[in-house]
């Protein structure tokens, strides 16, 4: 049976609870600090996913010099008690301090509901018309100026055609002029049969 001390120093455990969760850290003088550490959330690229932020109370034991005083002097001379004569001491919704006969103290968190820290789905969507920045190399530019860029690249390529239509042109007709200069009009009929 649960005696009338155990139940009041259950409450006075769920104090370090709730100000642990009020201010995200907990001074316990001669066993230690409790701190909330949150994990950001991190986009998973292969499952195209964005996994949730956690949370996660670690636990830094103290020296054995350390003989502080706070508000939870008191609540941890009782913590001490309760682990040397039980081993373990429970905090609701926490977890439990545990200490064996030769080791120090330990901290085991309460488990979380994983149901609470599902991934988001998350796929990229990129509309063609919509003006977007991408970065090319070390420059930082808009999907539109790329575009501009390469459409004036092949622009001034097909535009070229004709240059070497004038070029084979005139080689054809420096080459005709240059027989006539030789041979002239007259050989130039018996060269085509006309004779």
């Amino acid at each position: 049976m649960v005696s009338e001390i155990q139940v009041q120093a259950q409450r006075m455990y769920d104090v370090i609870a709730s100000s642990f969760f009020q201010k995200r850290s907990c001074r316990l003088p001669g066993i230690g600090i409790l701190e909330l550490v949150t994990i950001p959330a991190e986009y998973d690229f292969l499952n195209r996913q964005i996994n949730a932020p956690q949370q996660k109370i670690i636990f830094i034991p103290s020296s054995s010099a350390d003989h502080s005083f706070n508000e939870f002097s008191a609540i941890s001379q009782l913590l001490k008690e309760g682990l040397s004569r039980d081993g373990r001491v429970d905090i609701t919704g926490l977890g439990a301090f545990a200490k064996d006969s030769s080791g120090p103290v330990q901290f085991i968190p309460a488990d979380i509901c994983p149901d609470f820290f599902q991934p988001v789905a998350a796929e990229r969507v990129i509309h063609k018309d919509a003006e977007h920045s991408i970065l090319v190399g070390d420059k930082e530019t808009t999907n539109v100026e790329m575009t501009e860029y390469f459409t004036e690249d092949t622009a001034t390529v097909k535009d070229r055609w004709w240059i070497w239509a004038i070029v084979l042109s005139a080689a054809a007709v420096a080459a005709i002029a240059y027989y006539i200069y030789q041979y002239g009009f007259n050989n130039l009929s018996s060269i085509a049969g006309f004779n």
